[in-house]
């Protein structure tokens, strides 16, 4: 018999045209809260194929929450919804990255498909993000620092970001002379670049640990957390703060004195940040990879009290509930989760097809092995962690009888011969194990971002109805819960 088991899963995309969210326990007037946006679309023949629009709220990369609604047969499209920050930045990508929208905003786009980058933007807060856009797709914003391992110890590092910072302040005083925004402009932007600083310099610190750089001591930017962690102290909400603070917990993690021990929580890693701006982000975001990494529910139970304590951002707080009570309503009934990766908008596999050819493999498996459990293993021969799990893997399959599951191993990669000396040295030609390469085309790239195969490993169990009943990165084969996910849904 079937029990609820606690679900590894991703955050589900809610596809609503109307959309508004629970009243919030701090909110006294919900209504008060509602931002309403409005859009046309010009020259739409230019795109034809593109029949919705995707506005994005802020938050952290793996549990974003997505609003989709049609554009309609007038070439218009609309969102309502809650908002539960005092300011927020949203995303409508790829026309508009970069839009600020405050509680009550009455907000009216129009898109020109044959120029996109460039939306007319009228209603509440137009000219503040008129100024903005200028900044953000005139050429003069920067995000990404492009560093990468071009470095050899601190000296050089330095140099390397001190060299791109200046490039962005460059940009920044170009701009202001230019167009001579507002001051609030100018303030937003400036929290802006010191965000991507600091993101930067915690992020390539971090890979350079994980790289094995032998000269670099990423030690030496601890004290830079406490200004980082000023930028997070404050009422408007961003992409920004999230990127920034999930670089603050990896960075934190990689120096854990306990790093790449199994003893290390939470609180050792949030310890140095507890009386910080930074620890509502940083206990958020361990809440929150619980939830969608660890695929744990009762743990964000047992931390309640903390969660009061550490979070009184209204919208950390609601981002937060949203997501927990999404593991929940999967945990209880995943086939609608199911039917959105493997169908899309579309009914059943039938409809599905003839709209998503790229799918094709994916349903290929499901035909083949219905009335059995399906345990997908995605993987690359490049990978470290995946072939990590090579052996656990097998020690796996002998815990079940292979005419009740069966474990499917796939790659796509161009070098067969590769992929073919990884499986031979591993020894994974055995019965109950089948491998599956797929060619490195289009199609399965297609594929793959609509089941968000978007890192490795990442696994699929699904059950014999052929529906998906836990997912993500940590179902790993060397996971406990990854056989008792499995027993329990036999």
């Amino acid at each position: 018999m079937k029990k609820i088991f606690t679900l590894t899963t991703l955050l589900l995309i809610l596809l609503v045209s109307g959309c508004k969210q629970g009243k919030n326990s701090h909110d006294e007037n919900p209504m008060t809260n509602e931002v309403i946006i409005t859009g046309y679309i010009k020259n739409r023949d230019f795109y034809p194929h593109v029949e919705e629009i995707v506005l994005k709220l802020p938050f952290f990369k793996k549990g974003q929450v997505s609003y989709t609604t049609p554009i309609d047969a007038d070439n218009r499209f609309y969102f309502n919804f809650q908002l539960h920050a005092e300011m927020c930045e949203v995303s409508i990508n790829p026309y508009m990255e970069h839009l600020y929208v405050q509680p009550g905003d009455s907000i009216h786009l129009e898109i020109d498909f044959k120029d996109m980058l460039n939306p007319i933007i009228t209603g509440s807060g137009a000219e503040l993000n008129r100024q903005f856009t200028l900044y953000t797709e005139g050429g003069y914003y920067m995000q990404d620092y492009r560093i990468w391992t071009d470095f050899k110890n601190n000296e050089e590092f330095d140099r390397l970001m001190e060299k791109e910072y200046q490039e962005r302040l460059r940009r920044y005083e170009e701009f202001v002379t230019k167009h001579q925004p507002d001051e609030k402009v100018k303030e937003y932007i400036g929290q802006l670049i010191q965000a991507d600083y600091y993101t930067a310099l915690l992020q390539h610190s971090t890979q350079s640990l994980l790289n094995r750089i032998e000269d670099m001591d990423i030690h030496r930017y601890a004290d830079r957390l406490k200004e980082a962690a000023q930028l997070l102290d404050s009422q408007v909400i961003t992409n920004a703060h999230f990127r920034l603070s999930e670089e603050m917990y990896m960075y934190l993690n990689c120096t854990h004195e306990n790093f790449r021990k199994k003893e290390i929580t939470m609180e050792d890693v949030l310890a140095p940040m507890k009386d910080t701006p930074a620890m509502p982000y940083l206990f958020a975001h361990g809440l929150a990879s619980s939830l969608y990494h660890v695929n744990d529910t009762t743990y964000f139970d047992t931390q309640k009290e903390n969660f009061d304590q550490y979070i009184d951002s209204p919208y950390l707080r609601n981002s937060i509930l949203q997501l927990h009570q999404s593991k929940k309503n999967f945990q209880e009934n995943p086939k609608p989760v199911s039917d959105y990766i493997l169908y899309g908008r579309y009914q059943d596999q039938g409809d599905a097809q003839e709209v998503m050819p790229h799918m094709i493999p994916m349903y290929d498996i499901l035909n083949k092995y219905r009335g059995k459990m399906i345990y997908l293993d995605f993987w690359a021969p490049w990978c470290p962690p995946c072939l990590a799990e090579m052996q656990p893997l097998k020690e796996l399959r002998k815990k079940f009888k292979p005419k009740d599951i069966v474990f499917i191993t796939i790659c796509r990669n161009s070098n067969k011969e590769r992929i073919k000396e990884v499986l031979d040295t591993n020894e994974m030609h055995v019965p109950g194990i089948e491998h599956v390469d797929l060619p490195h085309n289009n199609d399965i790239h297609k594929m793959y971002n609509q089941l968000n195969v978007n890192s490795y490993p990442y696994y699929y169990i699904i059950n014999r109805e052929g529906v998906i009943v836990n997912y993500g990165s940590m179902m790993r084969p060397s996971y406990p819960g990854t056989a008792e996910c499995i027993e329990e849904w036999l």
